[in-house]
């Protein structure tokens, strides 16, 4: 279905977009390249393409930690409905492809090649123009995503935003709900070194008259949440107070105003996700509710069952037991470790580390190195990878622990299980790229023995 236009296959397509700026992947902005952050260059492109993302019913979710998991949640409900669903996250984890997603599966290639040729000349037109007028990678695919949405003639359209909330290319769309995961430190060179103002940033997604659900923050954060969402008029549904999230051991229940949904079940590691669950229950009523439809416990119930979202403290092998997990900060690092102790079984940890160059890799490193006996210090296939050496020197920094550098990702699992024992547990973990390239070198061949 490739439109008119110089591409004919998803490799040159995008080759082609990766010729433009993409912020994910450099560790410090240049100063020759457009603004950073701002809606204007979005608008533009936007403009181009006849605006397809004002037909589309959002649900906008932002957050530090666990907005992935919560859009996929959601997007996952309200599949379970009966509707079409359009999912839009970042970063991808296995192939760049599965950021824009129709009812679970990725764009197809020709899709997305018929999308690049539609901008193409808009695209070459900018770059001719002037620097400030060329969208950035992000931008261009966050347009791709609206466009294959329209043309898939999506219910809702799931978007996950890419980098704090206010100035990030997703708030372009008008949403039916909007929803902000928990907020802890990340990007504060970018979002601010507070939780007030990095909540703020979170909170510039909401609109006047869009309800909000705002899963359980810190006391700081949740005011700048809570104040942001009284001055624009957006009303308020917190988890912990008005939906309730109930364990009961296997199972959980989320209690809401309109209804209550009981054993459910959802098979991604960790309480935090049942938390996460909470907010996407909470999420899926409104954005039903928004086309008068009464959710119902069934699709939530189906729902959560059947979510799938790679590197997510993944058990991806036994004997010795392998986790994969794309924990990048110190926030994150926390509830890998807590989620470690309460729902696996294991001798020793051993980590398979590689972190990029501007976290906070001495927050992350000073939480996990003291609970493994070896690390292994290695690099994502991306620029932003701190240098194995540099990260084996600070892991040694923290304190005694048996560690080796390892340039290859794959090399460093296989090195980490060659030490380990049949009850230890090998977690990989620092980074999305990181995870990706180890779940990569498993589909290709290089899987973990099981028992």
């Amino acid at each position: 279905m490739a439109a008119d236009g110089p591409f004919e296959t998803c490799t040159e397509a995008l080759d082609y977009l990766y010729r433009f700026t993409d912020y994910e992947r450099m560790v410090k902005p240049r100063a020759a390249a457009t603004s950073i952050f701002g809606l204007a260059r979005m608008n533009q492109l936007l403009d181009f393409l006849d605006h397809p993302e004002r037909t589309l019913r959002v649900v906008h979710i932002a957050g530090t930690k666990g907005k992935g998991s919560t859009a996929a949640m959601t997007a996952s409900i309200l599949r379970h409905t009966g509707a079409r669903v359009g999912l839009y996250t970042s970063p991808h984890v296995e192939h760049v492809r599965e950021r824009i997603m129709v009812d679970g599966q990725w764009i197809a290639e020709q899709r997305l090649v018929a999308h690049v040729n539609r901008m193409h000349p808009y695209l070459e037109d900018s770059l001719r123009t002037s620097q400030k007028y060329t969208p950035t990678f992000f931008e261009i695919f966050t347009a791709a995503a609206f466009l294959d949405f329209v043309a898939e003639g999506v219910d809702y359209a799931v978007l996950e935003v890419g980098l704090g909330g206010r100035l990030d290319a997703t708030n372009v769309a008008q949403p039916v709900v909007c929803g902000i995961t928990h907020v802890s430190f990340d990007h504060t060179d970018k979002l601010g070194d507070t939780l007030v103002l990095i909540a703020g940033e979170k909170a510039g997604i909401l609109k006047a008259g869009v309800p909000v659900v705002v899963a359980p923050q810190e006391a700081a954060a949740l005011a700048a949440i809570q104040a942001s969402a009284e001055r624009v008029g957006s009303p308020m549904r917190l988890v912990g107070r008005d939906i309730a999230l109930v364990d009961e051991g296997p199972d959980f229940s989320v209690f809401t105003p309109r209804r209550r949904y009981r054993t459910l079940r959802v098979p991604l590691a960790g309480r935090h996700q049942r938390v996460n669950a909470a907010s996407a229950v909470g999420l899926a009523e409104e954005a039903t509710a928004s086309r008068g439809i009464r959710l119902t416990p069934g699709p939530v119930r189906q729902g959560l069952a059947a979510v799938r979202w790679r590197a997510r403290i993944e058990t991806v092998g036994s004997r010795p037991t392998v986790v994969v997990d794309g924990a990048h900060n110190v926030a994150s690092s926390r509830v890998l470790l807590a989620t470690l102790d309460a729902e696996f079984s294991f001798d020793r940890l051993l980590l398979v580390l590689g972190i990029s160059a501007d976290k906070d890799i001495d927050g992350i490193l000073a939480l996990l190195v003291p609970r493994a006996a070896v690390v292994v210090a290695t690099r994502s296939n991306s620029p932003r990878a701190c240098a194995p050496d540099e990260l084996l020197r600070r892991v040694r920094a923290v304190g005694q622990v048996e560690a080796v550098a390892c340039e290859s990702p794959a090399q460093a699992l296989a090195l980490a299980r060659e030490h380990a024992r049949p009850g230890d547990l090998v977690c990989v973990t620092g980074s999305f790229y990181l995870a990706g390239d180890v779940l990569a070198a498993l589909a290709s061949g290089a899987r973990p023995p099981s028992s």
